[in-house]
Order: C-alpha cells, then sequence, then structure tokens
C-alpha cells in the first residue's frame, strides 16, 4: 500500500479518535464544538471516499461501470473536500468570534457561501464535460490542469480569512490571532505543495494535524463545560460575552438564579442536588433547541444559568419567559422527595442595559440582589432608572469614594432596659452619606462590602469612632453601661480580630466592659473554629459577647451553650407573628429557654406601644424575662450629637 494511503488511514484514526473524545468529553450546544464535530465527521467521510476509489483502483480491471463508481467516489470526495475547508473556514471565524459579525454583513455573508458553492458547481460541471482527471483501461488515474482551480479557489479562501481576521484584529485576542494565523498558512503550503506533486496525497494528514492542534489549544472541552451541571462553564461564558462585546454584537442574555439552593442542597443531598442541576441543564437546552433561541446553555456557578441570545425579538424572549416561569414554579418530585424552587430570571441586554463586558458579568452575579421585590422574569431595563437599581449598580463606586473621603458616619439607636425603665445602653450602626446620593441604609451597602472586603474597613472606622466617644466626656456623662457594635462574617473570621480590638481599646483607654460585639448565628456556622477562637479570646478580655438574629439562622442550641454569649438577640423576623397565640408560645418558650441557661434576651424591632408592653410585662417565675428592648417604639437610630441629646433629656 503506497505511503499516501497510509497518510489518509492515520488521518482517519485521528478525526475519528478526536471526535470520540469529543463526544465523551462533552455533550452541549456550542456553534464553535458543533462546527469543529461537524469537520471530523465530514474529514472522516472524505477519506472513506478516497480511500474507497483508491482500493477500487487497485484491486478491479476496468471497466465501463467501475469507472463509473470510481468517478461517483471521487466527485463525492471532492465535494467532502470543499466541504471541508469551508467548516474550516466557518470555525476560524467562530473560533474568534467573528462569524455573528460576518453574518450581519450581506456582501461578508454571501463571499462565504460562494466559497463553498462555486467549487461545488465547477464539480458538477465537470461531471458532464470531464475536464479534471480521466481513467484509462489500465486504471491510472490521470488528473489535468483543471483541477487546479479547486486548489486555487480553497488557497483564496484561506487568504480571505486571514485577511479578515487582520482587518479585525484590533477586536480579537492576541492568543486567538496567533492560533489562527499559525494553522491557515500551514493549510495553504500543504496545497500549494499538492499542486506540484499531486501524486503525493498528505493533504488530509495535515488537516488531521491541524485539527489536533485546535483540540488541544482552542477546542479544550474541559474548560469549557461544568462536570457536574453539563451546562457550558463560567469561563466559556465569559469568552463568548468578551468575544461579542469585542464586535459589537448586540445580545440578551437570560440569567436564572435558584435562590434557595442552600435549603435545597441541605434536603437532596450534594449528589441528588447536582443531578437535578443536571436536568436543569437538559431542559434549558431542550428549550433553547426548541424555540431556535440560538443560546447556548451556561452555569457560572453561585447557582445562576445563562442563556445568551442572537436576534431574538422581545417578544420571542417573553414568550420563552413564560415557559421558564411555568417550569421553575412547578414541584419537582425527586424519588419520594418532593421539591419547590425559588428562581430569579431577569433579561439583561447588550449594549442597551450595560457597555462593557464586566458590567454584564457583575448584572449576572448580583441581578438578584439589586431587583428584590418581584419573583416574575423581569427585564433590567424596567428598572435601571429607579434610584436603589442605580446605588446598586454603582455601589463598587459609591463604597471607594466613602472611604477615600470618610463619607460614613456612626449612628447609635438606645436600647430599653426593662428593669431600671430607662435607656442603659445603644447599638452603634453604620450609615452613609453619599454625596450624589444621600443617606444609603446598611441594608443596601454591607452585602456588597462584606463580598468585596470592603467590609473591614468600614468595620475598622466604626470600632474606631465607637471607642473615640466612648473615651469622650460626653459618653462619660451618659452612663451608658456599653455599646452593641456589630460584627461581619468577614470580621469574625479576621485572625488579627482580637489584637486589632484590644489596640482601639489601649489607644483611647476604654475598659472592656464598655464594648459589647454582636456575632450572627451565620458567622459562627460559617467556620466555627475560628470564630469561636475569636469569641473566647475577647471574653477572656472582658468584652461582652452577643449572639445576634437567633432564630433566623439554622438556629445551634450548642452556640448557646458552649460559647461565651451573655447576651442573645431575637431578631425582628422572629416575633413579628407574636399576635398569632402558637407562634407566640413557640417565641416564650425560646425565651424560657435562654433565660434558663443564664442568658439575658433582646428584643429587636419593637415598632409598637402593644408589643413593647407584651414583652416589657412577660414574666418568668416574676422575674423580667426580657432585659432590653429595641426598635423604633422606642427611637430610630440618631447621630451622635442627637443621641446624647436624647439620654440628657
Amino acid at each position: 500500500m503506497n505511503d499516501f494511503l497510509m497518510c489518509d488511514i492515520t488521518g482517519f484514526l485521528i478525526f475519528f479518535t478526536l471526535y470520540i473524545s469529543d463526544l465523551l468529553k462533552y455533550k452541549v450546544n456550542q456553534r464553535t464544538g458543533r462546527l469543529y464535530d461537524f469537520i471530523l465527521i465530514v474529514s472522516c467521510i472524505t477519506i472513506i471516499f478516497r480511500l474507497s476509489y483508491h482500493i477500487i483502483l487497485r484491486t478491479c480491471t476496468y471497466s465501463f461501470a467501475i469507472e463509473v463508481l470510481v468517478r461517483i467516489l471521487i466527485y463525492l470526495a471532492l465535494m467532502c473536500r470543499v466541504l471541508v475547508y469551508s467548516l474550516g473556514a466557518l470555525f476560524a471565524f467562530s473560533a474568534t468570534g467573528l462569524l455573528p459579525l460576518l453574518r450581519r454583513k450581506d456582501f461578508q455573508k454571501l463571499i462565504i457561501i460562494l466559497f463553498y458553492l462555486i467549487p461545488n458547481l465547477y464539480i458538477i460541471v465537470d461531471i458532464f464535460n470531464q475536464m479534471m482527471f480521466s481513467l484509462d483501461n489500465s486504471m491510472n488515474l490521470i488528473w489535468y490542469r483543471p483541477s487546479l482551480l479547486l486548489d486555487i479557489t480553497i488557497i483564496i479562501q484561506h487568504l480571505y480569512c486571514i485577511s479578515i481576521i487582520m482587518i479585525y484584529k484590533r477586536l480579537l485576542s492576541k492568543r486567538r490571532i496567533l492560533y489562527t494565523l499559525l494553522m491557515l498558512p500551514l493549510n495553504i503550503v500543504v496545497l500549494i505543495f499538492q499542486m506540484f506533486f499531486p501524486s503525493i496525497q498528505i493533504e488530509m494528514f495535515i488537516v488531521a494535524i491541524t485539527c489536533y492542534l485546535i483540540f488541544a489549544t482552542i477546542q479544550r472541552p474541559e474548560i469549557l463545560v461544568n462536570t457536574q451541571t453539563l451546562a457550558l462553564s463560567n469561563i466559556a461564558f465569559e469568552k463568548e460575552l468578551k468575544k461579542s462585546v469585542r464586535i459589537e454584537l448586540p445580545v440578551k442574555i437570560i440569567f436564572i438564579k435558584i435562590t434557595n439552593e442552600a435549603h435545597l442542597n441541605m434536603y437532596l443531598g450534594p449528589e441528588r442536588f447536582i443531578e437535578f442541576l443536571k436536568s436543569v441543564t437538559s431542559f434549558l437546552n431542550t428549550l433553547s433547541k426548541k424555540a431556535k433561541l440560538k443560546a447556548s446553555v451556561y452555569y457560572l456557578n453561585n447557582f445562576v444559568y445563562a442563556l445568551p441570545t442572537e436576534n431574538q425579538t422581545d417578544e420571542a424572549i417573553n414568550v420563552q419567559l413564560n415557559e421558564l416561569e411555568k417550569y421553575f414554579s412547578q414541584s419537582f418530585i425527586l424519588g419520594k422527595a418532593k421539591i419547590n424552587l425559588i428562581t430569579k430570571i431577569c433579561v439583561v441586554c447588550y449594549p442597551e442595559d450595560v457597555d462593557t463586558a464586566d458590567k454584564m458579568l457583575y448584572a449576572a452575579k448580583n441581578f438578584d440582589s439589586i431587583i428584590t421585590k418581584t419573583n416574575k422574569p423581569y427585564w433590567y431595563r424596567d428598572y435601571s432608572g429607579e434610584r436603589s437599581f442605580i446605588i446598586k449598580s454603582n455601589m463598587e463606586k459609591i463604597l471607594d469614594r466613602a472611604i477615600e473621603n470618610r463619607l460614613f458616619d456612626v449612628y447609635y439607636q438606645p436600647i430599653f432596659n426593662v428593669e431600671t425603665m430607662t435607656f442603659t445602653c445603644a447599638e452603634a450602626l453604620i450609615r452613609l452619606n453619599d454625596e450624589e446620593f444621600g443617606i444609603i441604609p446598611p441594608a443596601t451597602f454591607i452585602s456588597y462590602a462584606e463580598r468585596t472586603n470592603r467590609i473591614h474597613i468600614i468595620g475598622d472606622f466604626v470600632l474606631e469612632n465607637v471607642c473615640s466617644f466612648l473615651a469622650s466626656k460626653e459618653a462619660a456623662s451618659l452612663n451608658l453601661e456599653y455599646i452593641d457594635i456589630n460584627l461581619s462574617i468577614a470580621q469574625s473570621l479576621q485572625n488579627n480580630l482580637v489584637e486589632k480590638v484590644r489596640s482601639y481599646l489601649e489607644k483611647y483607654d476604654i475598659a472592656p466592659s464598655k464594648l459589647r460585639l454582636e456575632v450572627t448565628e451565620k458567622a459562627v456556622n460559617f467556620n466555627p473554629v475560628i470564630v469561636e477562637k475569636n469569641i473566647n479570646q475577647l471574653a477572656n478580655m472582658g468584652i461582652r459577647l452577643a449572639l445576634d438574629d437567633y432564630g433566623t439562622d439554622y438556629s445551634n442550641i450548642r452556640n448557646v451553650i458552649s460559647l461565651p454569649f451573655d447576651i442573645i438577640k431575637l431578631n425582628k423576623t422572629f416575633v413579628d407573628e407574636v399576635d398569632n397565640s402558637e407562634s407566640l408560645s413557640v417565641v416564650k418558650d425560646t425565651i424560657h429557654m435562654l433565660r434558663s441557661l443564664g442568658k439575658e434576651v433582646i428584643i429587636e424591632g419593637i415598632e409598637s406601644k402593644e408589643r413593647a408592653e407584651l414583652f416589657r410585662n412577660y414574666k418568668i417565675d416574676k422575674h423580667t424575662a426580657c432585659k432590653y428592648l429595641q426598635g423604633f417604639y422606642f427611637s430610630h437610630p440618631l447621630p451622635q450629637s442627637e443621641f446624647v441629646k436624647f439620654f440628657t433629656i
């Protein structure tokens, strides 16, 4: 068997192996991946046709029927060869991100079509005039000069691809340009070589090597797919998004956030929950295909799915939003378990809503927290003019400006002592007074500050300001028991928390008992080892400690018993339903349990006289059950100067 047949066989094995590897590594819809698979399949078919007619030439004697069969196989091989290079051009444009841009330009689209149609028309014409090759009675295949026109057309196609990529190179990453410009010239060299040495057929072998290089560099399924959900990965989403932005391709992205993932994960267990996420991916892929959204399904971590769509009208997307709402609002039966999803669905448009890739990625991560007042699918643009939306969307700039210009203020909310019937302490609360947006409440900026580590700067600001106030003559005249300071989760996890608190106490000569640090249940449960170490060391310094928001997270009585909390704060949400007799019984039982453990109790969120009287009069064995009450009924948080006046009146 001649060497060039071995090259074809080797090329076939490479194509086939790459295709099987691609199938085993991922099974998702993506344009570039599909084009790559088509190249592999058509290349295998091309080689099969080539091998078939060469085997016939070497094993059969001449007859008219044999000549017809050989001609059919040759023409099929030539047509498949043209298709391989046309798909290769489309793949090059898709891999660089230029394909959607070229599809929008009628002239460019026509050129791409002509590069495929002209060679095939030439092959069809040759069926009747037989100018490219002939077969003699000795079964010798003779190629003529007109056959070179096919090679010339393919070379021109490659040069066109290179020129387009160079024209738009400012829009492309250097790595993509480098890979493409290394591979296309290689094929051009091989084509020119075969024009002069047609008997040495190494073309498909070189194409196979090119496909292998693509597999190892551009087309890497292992980084394109989230292996847990079988959707495309966050990395793939960022790459596709940045390509769209570079070529200014308008896209409308449907984001879907599963907001009760923690409860589902705990209820189902990690393995069953992951299997459920795979079923969600399957549904989204089916929906995209059925509705012709041309949208690949991406999983962005943090239980967010993304479906970027192209050339879709608002009406078409609204139809799919209704389908998504219907699907996610149903009850799912998994074995014997019945679960319900709580989701947020949002459509964000580029460039109408956001004009950069970074802003789109920010929207993807934060859309569910930026807009919280609807459980229906919504369009980002419908809320973009609201003040709260604008503030949340610009939170990074607002916080950086506040930190740089010290735009934070510490407010104090008085706490009522039921035993003495006076105000004896207070809670320090941070406020942000932005020069553009005015007063911004903590609920708006604290969570973002925690996610971006700016919370440490804010926490230090509060701690130092409270210590400075406690050291002042004004505070001394108020005879305060202590001032509460909330510690965020991030602060509770600081390795140097104890040293930092000690340094402020020493700097302002403050007795440790004048501070009471509040730690949330969520912080304790987040990392018990570090938080418990900090809590015990702070308690040993003489600092009072409170467990905040008890009853709103996964309440763990172990935290109450084993850790040195002297006060437990019951959150407003925990006691809001006390008008219901059953809920009231639960609240009273909880208070009774805490008091039996020797803990004092603060009730937060007291907003009415009736609620204040209820807890003020609640006794256990003729003793006050709830020592402290706090809420708007007594006083809103006050600036330091007004707080001092409040205490001195």
